[in-house]
Order: C-alpha cells, then sequence, then structure tokens
C-alpha cells in the first residue's frame, strides 16, 4: 500500500501522530535503542493496557455524541466477552472484567495471546458509558 492510501485509510495512520514522524511506529527500531530496563516496561502489560486506554480515548474523541466504543475480548472457543474494564494482573498478564452471553464474567490472559476487537456501538448519548481500565493503582476512564 502506498504511502498516499496509508494517508486516506484511517485503519492504517498512527492513532497518535508526531511533528516529522510519517506511518506507523517501527517497534523493532524503537526497541532496539531503548535501555533493557525500559525495554522490559514497555513491553509490560502495564504498558499495553495504558496505551490501549489511551488509544480508546482518542477514539471516543471522533465519534458523535449517539455512538460509543465497545471492546470485545476474544477467547480461543469463539466467545467474546464485551469488556467494561481491563487492567494489568503482574508483568505480563491481563484481567478483564465484562460479559458474556448476559452473565458477568472475569477473563485472565497472558498479553501475548489476549485478543481484542473495537468497534462503535449506537446508542442514546444519556445511556453511554466509559470502559475502565487500570494500571499501577490508577484508573483511566475511556
Amino acid at each position: 500500500m502506498s504511502e498516499e492510501a496509508e494517508n486516506k485509510d484511517p485503519l492504517r495512520r498512527p492513532y497518535l501522530s508526531l511533528p516529522g514522524a510519517t506511518g506507523m511506529p517501527d517497534i523493532g527500531e524503537i526497541l532496539a535503542h531503548m535501555p533493557a530496563e525500559q525495554q522490559h516496561r514497555f513491553e509490560s502489560a502495564g504498558e499495553f493496557v495504558k496505551r490501549l486506554a489511551h488509544r480508546v480515548q482518542k477514539w471516543r474523541e471522533r465519534l458523535g455524541e449517539d455512538e460509543q466504543p465497545v471492546i470485545l475480548a476474544l477467547l480461543s472457543n469463539g466467545n467474546a466477552i464485551e469488556v467494561r474494564s481491563v487492567g494489568e494482573d503482574g508483568h505480563s498478564s491481563v484481567v478483564v472484567e465484562g460479559v458474556l452471553d448476559g452473565a458477568s464474567c472475569m477473563f485472565v490472559s497472558h498479553q501475548a495471546s489476549f485478543q481484542i476487537l473495537c468497534y462503535t456501538q449506537k446508542v442514546e448519548p444519556e445511556k453511554r458509558r466509559k470502559i475502565g481500565f487500570y494500571v499501577g493503582g490508577e484508573e483511566i476512564e475511556a
């Protein structure tokens, strides 16, 4: 895909723009110049959850008053949990609280096998809800 096509396709654009930077960041290049301790932190579940929270916040800013983001945690058996909150569980795992087939549930996964799907849903403006993200004892609502 050409750079021009990437810039027109909102799914291929980075969620965060930096002056002088174009396209998606090369994670390998970033990690190659990062000290080992900082690299270890970058790869942590906490950083993953924090980056996800900021992506959802930026995404929500562009949605209409009658839309809200929805996150589904995809399970290996094909089921999906509608995420109400997600947080770090140690260095490399995430814990999700949500709804599966109408019942409340909790799901713990290693971040390497954690798959999500994000989409928008039409709702009445007064029924919009936030998704909670928990990192290092801090709550980020998005």
